[in-house]
C-alpha cells in the first residue's frame, strides 16, 4: 500500500526577504513514529507532540502510524520558521481529514495544546518581505486581522476546528490603508544666531544628503538641532519593495513606508549592532537608516573600531560582509550625522573654563581619524551660544521650504561644463590646491547643494567659497600644540 503524501507551503524568514518552504507530509504503516527531517531547528523538532495534543484537542484523529514530515528545501538551516499550523495542516490533508482550497496558499502560524492558532507582530516581517503576496494566498491567526497587512488575499483562523471549513470559505482582500499623517515632533522653536547657522548647515546636509560632523559645547543644542530635522526629512518618491520594515524599541513592527528613517543608536552600541552581523544574520543600523539618516549623538564616544567600519558604507552604496559560512551584501545608502564635545570636559573654546590639557584634547579628538574626517562633507562648531534667541522657526514652514527645494533640485537644469569650471578654480586657489580629489568632489557637490537651496540653477562663486568654508573647517583640529 502506497503511503499517504500532502504537501503544503510555507515561509522561511531571512533578514533580506523570504524562501518559500514546501512541507511534505508522508505517511505509511510501521510502528507509531513522528519525525522532522530537512536541516529542522530543535525549536521545530519540540514542535510534535503539540501538534499532537492540539489536533486531538480540536476533534481530529492523530495517525498511529509513521509519520515522516520533510521540509523543502532540505539544505536549508530552517531557523527562522513558523510551521506548527503547515504542519497540523499536511497531516489532516494527507489523512483525508480536511480539504483546503485550489492555488498556492501559505500556512503561517503556532499552535496551543487546545487547538488555538496563535501568532502576533512576529509574522508581520514574514509577510512584508515576501515579494510574491499577489499570486499567494495566506492563512494566519485571527489576531493578525487588526494588523496592517500588505495586499493580498488571507484567511484567518482562531482555531484548528475552523479547517474543516477553510475549503467552503472565501478569502479576505487585504488593502493597505492611506498613511496617516504623523503627529508634529515640534511645532515652534526659538534659536540664536550662531544655532541658526550651524541648523543651516544641516539642512544642506539633508537636501544634498551629505555626512556631517558637528563639534560643540554641552547644552549648546547639538542634539536638538538634530533631532528637529527627523520630522523635516521630504517623503520617498515610492515605497521601496526591498523594504523589509523595522523593529521600534518600543517592540512594535514598523511596517515599510514612504516616510524616510531616522536612527539614533546609543554610543554603547556594538560593531555587530552598527554595521550588521550575528548567526543567523542579522541587519544593523546603517541597513535600518536606508535612505534617511543615521545620527551618532556623542560621537567620540563609541569605539575607534566602529567608527572606522563605517567608512567604507560612508562612501559605497553597498557594503559586503564577508564569514566562514557566508558572504551577505547590503545596501548602504544614508547620511551620516555626528555631534560630539571638542574635549573630555566639553569646554574647550567655550565661555566657562576648559580644564582639559592640548594633549588631552587632541588625544580625544584624534578618536577621529584623518580618513574618516575626509569623507566628512559638512564640518561645524558651536562653541558659543546667546539668550537672544531671537530666531523663530515653525515646522510646518521649514518642512514647506525643504519639499520646495527637494523638488527644485530635481527639475533643475545646469550648465554642463559647470563642475569642470568649479574644479579649475579650486585648483588654482592656495586654500583648496592641496586637497584630496574626494574633498574637492565633495566641495563641487555641496556648492551645487548651497545653489538649489538659493533656488538658483547656476553654482554662484559666493556658493563656492560657502561650501570651502564648511568643507575644510575641520582643519584647526590639526593645529593644537
Amino acid at each position: 500500500m502506497s503511503p499517504k503524501r500532502a504537501e503544503v507551503g510555507s515561509l522561511l524568514y531571512e533578514w533580506n526577504g523570504t524562501k518559500e518552504i514546501q512541507v511534505e507530509v508522508g505517511i505509511r504503516r510501521g510502528l507509531p513514529n513522528f519525525q522532522i527531517l530537512g536541516c529542522a531547528t530543535s525549536l521545530t523538532k519540540e514542535s510534535r507532540d503539540r501538534i499532537r495534543l492540539a489536533l486531538e484537542a480540536s476533534g481530529y484523529l492523530f495517525p498511529l502510524e509513521t509519520i515522516i514530515i520533510n521540509l523543502k528545501p532540505t539544505h536549508i538551516p530552517k531557523r527562522m520558521v513558523c510551521l506548527d499550523l503547515a504542519i497540523a495542516v499536511g497531516i489532516l490533508e494527507a489523512t483525508e481529514q480536511i480539504k483546503i482550497p485550489e492555488g498556492r496558499i501559505f500556512f503561517l502560524g503556532g499552535l496551543g495544546l487546545d487547538g488555538s492558532v496563535l501568532g502576533g507582530q512576529e509574522l508581520l516581517p514574514y509577510l512584508w518581505q515576501n515579494r510574491d503576496n499577489q499570486t499567494v494566498a495566506f492563512c494566519l491567526p485571527t489576531s493578525l486581522r487588526k494588523e496592517t497587512l500588505p495586499e493580498g488575499q488571507y484567511y484567518f483562523l482562531d482555531h484548528l476546528e475552523g479547517l474543516r471549513y477553510l475549503g467552503q470559505s472565501s478569502p479576505h482582500n487585504q488593502e493597505i490603508p492611506p498613511p496617516v499623517s504623523e503627529s508634529k515632533t515640534w511645532e515652534k522653536v526659538f534659536l540664536d544666531p550662531y544655532q541658526m547657522k550651524t541648523f543651516q548647515g544641516l539642512l544642506y546636509a539633508v537636501l544634498g544628503r551629505h555626512h556631517s560632523l558637528l563639534l560643540g559645547s554641552p547644552g549648546s543644542g547639538k542634539t536638538m538641532l538634530h533631532r528637529m530635522l527627523e520630522s523635516l526629512l521630504p517623503p520617498k518618491e515610492t515605497r521601496d519593495p526591498n523594504e523589509q520594515g523595522i523593529w521600534t524599541s518600543a517592540g512594535d513592527f514598523e511596517i515599510p513606508s514612504r516616510n524616510r528613517p531616522f536612527r539614533a543608536p546609543h554610543h554603547s552600541a556594538t560593531e555587530v549592532g552598527l554595521v550588521g552581523g550575528g548567526l543567523p544574520f542579522q541587519p544593523g543600523e546603517i541597513s535600518k537608516a536606508y535612505g534617511g539618516i543615521l545620527y551618532l549623538d556623542e560621537a567620540l564616544e563609541f569605539k575607534d573600531r566602529i567608527l572606522e567600519s563605517l567608512r567604507m558604507p560612508m562612501e559605497d552604496s553597498y557594503l559586503e560582509i564577508v564569514r566562514m559560512n557566508e558572504k551577505t551584501k547590503l545596501k548602504t545608502d544614508f547620511t551620516l550625522m555626528l555631534s560630539a564635545n571638542p574635549c573630555p570636559c566639553g569646554n574647550y573654546h567655550s565661555h566657562h573654563t576648559c580644564h582639559c590639557s592640548l594633549q588631552k584634547i587632541r588625544l580625544y579628538l584624534q578618536k577621529i581619524s584623518g580618513a574618516f574626517l575626509d569623507r566628512i562633507t559638512i564640518f561645524q562648531t558651536l562653541f558659543e551660544t546667546t539668550n537672544d534667541r531671537c530666531i523663530q522657526l515653525e515646522e510646518h514652514k521649514m518642512k514647506k521650504i525643504l519639499l520646495e527645494r527637494v523638488t527644485f533640485q530635481k527639475t533643475r537644469k545646469s550648465p554642463e561644463d559647470e563642475e569642470i569650471k568649479i574644479q579649475k578654480i579650486l585648483d588654482t586657489e592656495n586654500r583648496t590646491k592641496q586637497l584630496s580629489l574626494r574633498k574637492k568632489k565633495q566641495i563641487i557637490s555641496l556648492a551645487r547643494t548651497i545653489a538649489d537651496w538659493d533656488l538658483s540653477s547656476r553654482t554662484k562663486e559666493a556658493h563656492i567659497w560657502e561650501a570651502v568654508e564648511y568643507c575644510i573647517g575641520y582643519q584647526w583640529i590639526y593645529s593644537l600644540g
